[in-house]
């Protein structure tokens, strides 16, 4: 019910607080986390309870029922599937390569140099993607790829090395997370910032829920001037 800007004003400070001063930041951050747990756990189930009781006090019209049961939909909805917008959620081991790879908005898309393959960190199914000429041992009309540079000496052959062309892979060369060695800052913010918004149930819930009151009419008895004070 504390409606002042003072609480608000207060609130921010200390956030900055706590952002900018190192030390400060410091001892919430220390604090275990079974209590930062707890923590959370009853400041969203306090949000959660205030919620039920602004719609019980408002009459629970189709229209209501309507925007209430889609709004809780997508926000359960992603609470439940985190992987639904963004490849690998927030628990798969390969969820780095999956963000990159897949997704609503992958990762690989806002990419600008992708790795180059062979690749010392990559794996050998990544870097066989590499383009190989063979080497080959050329013996008068004959030629094989399977003598030794020592052996086609010995015969006085020409030996050829092999020769690896590099190739661009735009997918993961590892399983833990080497994809991209450049991104683009403006567009990775852009992804980061969207993507972070369809993650969160309250953001996403919040946002369907404004569309569809914006989007659906109301009906006749329905309507704010036929509804009882």
């Amino acid at each position: 019910r504390c409606a002042s800007r003072a609480a608000g004003f207060a609130c921010a400070g200390w956030l900055i607080l706590f952002g900018v001063i190192g030390k400060f930041g410091a001892i919430f951050a220390s604090a275990p986390i079974c209590v930062v747990g707890g923590l959370v756990l009853l400041c969203f189930s306090m949000v959660f309870v205030g919620g039920i009781k602004i719609l019980s006090s408002q009459p629970l019209t189709r229209r209501n029922s309507l925007i209430l049961t889609i709004a809780m939909a997508f926000g359960m909805g992603v609470a439940m599937e985190p992987q639904l917008f963004e490849g690998g959620g927030v628990g798969s081991y390969y969820s780095k390569n999956l963000a990159h790879n897949v997704g609503f908005w992958p990762k690989k898309s806002v990419c600008k140099t992708f790795y180059m393959v062979p690749h010392f960190l990559g794996t050998a199914s990544v870097n066989a993607r590499a383009t190989t000429t063979k080497a080959s041992c050329q013996v008068g009309n004959f030629t094989s790829s399977t003598i030794s540079e020592e052996d086609c000496a010995g015969l006085g052959g020409k030996y050829t090395d092999a020769v690896i062309t590099p190739v661009v892979v735009d997918s993961c060369i590892s399983d833990n997370g080497h994809c991209c060695t450049e991104y683009d800052e403006g567009k990775n913010m852009w992804r980061t910032s969207i993507l972070l918004i369809l993650k969160t149930p309250y953001c996403i819930g919040t946002i369907i829920a404004l569309a569809l009151n914006l989007a659906l009419p109301y009906e006749k008895e329905e309507s704010p001037k036929a509804l009882p004070a």
